[in-house]
């Protein structure tokens, strides 16, 4: 149990049935990841953590911080190439869907302290952190916090480094409120081809996005943006992922934003697709990941 000072939250899920939901469609998406998982239950100052483990015991340690409005297993499959060679840990972000405590801190800076909560709960001195999208806000926070607990920090399709373009805004914004004024699947798909590219998305994140509109207080608003002197401290090796066609933080404001940000990257490189990472971005993914989380090993591109 943590005995740091606790930060204001209020609730996250609208109704009963809605928290019920993101449990069942968790250990849904749990249960389709094709790796084998443990659970976890960290206690912390802004609620109990739910956390997914994975890999060998004794590999080099990973915290993946999931994407926003979906339930954390969706992520997590992302590493799935990764886990015969890292163990990974994987919680499940307080006012986000999913099996940790059902509220949202009132301000973001609350998610630093949690994150060293979450490290201190599972014995983690100082981890690698893979963080995905909105995923990025609490590393960006703990990176103001407390930079020596990250050995390596990689940021894929990252928010926090650039404003969000007006015009993917705005279609994202259409979405929600055509949801509200009428929910279905069908309308959370239309809105989620917007992240693809066009693609078709995953049925799991089609009904986690429908979770998300309809049955919590959604969060409107991306990460604050970081600034040069809220990441001075950090020491450790940075590697930036961004989508050429990522309608959200597209590479072309990203890359050269993170190389102004970060003395330490190691490495800003472009995937092919969107915001969500469709056979071949999630490929390449794992090259990058590989190659950065595991300098000594040799990854096939």
């Amino acid at each position: 149990m943590t005995t740091g000072t606790p930060f204001e939250t209020r609730p996250f899920y609208r109704t009963p049935a809605a928290e019920a939901e993101a449990h069942a469609l968790y250990d849904e998406a749990r249960a389709a990841l094709p790796f084998a998982t443990e659970e976890r239950t960290i206690e912390t100052r802004l609620g109990a953590t739910h956390v997914l483990v994975a890999g060998p015991e004794g590999a080099p340690d990973v915290v993946m911080l999931q994407g926003g409005n979906v339930v954390s297993p969706l992520t997590l499959a992302w590493l799935a190439p990764l886990t015969s060679r890292l163990r990974i840990w994987g919680p499940a972000t307080l006012g986000q869907p999913g099996r940790s405590a059902g509220v949202r801190p009132v301000r973001d800076a609350a998610f630093g302290p949690w994150l060293v909560d979450v490290l201190d709960g599972l014995d983690l001195r100082q981890p690698a952190f893979v963080a995905a999208s909105q995923g990025v806000g609490p590393l960006l926070e703990l990176v103001a916090l407390a930079p020596e607990r990250i050995r390596r920090a990689a940021l894929v399709v990252p928010s926090g480094m650039v404003a969000t373009p007006l015009r993917a805004t705005l279609l994202l914004a259409a979405g929600y409120f055509a949801y509200r004024l009428r929910p279905g699947d069908g309308r959370s798909r239309s809105t989620l081809r917007i992240l693809t590219g066009g693609r078709e998305p995953d049925e799991l994140m089609v009904r986690a996005t429908s979770l998300s509109f309809g049955g919590t207080e959604l969060e409107t608003s991306m990460p604050p943006l970081a600034t040069s002197d809220r990441v001075a401290g950090l020491r450790a090796p940075v590697l930036v992922l961004a989508g050429a066609r990522d309608p959200l933080f597209p590479a072309a404001r990203v890359l050269p934003r993170a190389r102004e940000l970060f003395p330490t990257l190691v490495a800003a490189e472009t995937l092919p697709g969107a915001h969500l990472p469709g056979p071949e971005d999630l490929r390449l993914l794992a090259a990058h990941l590989g190659r950065f989380l595991l300098p000594d090993t040799p990854a096939s591109p």
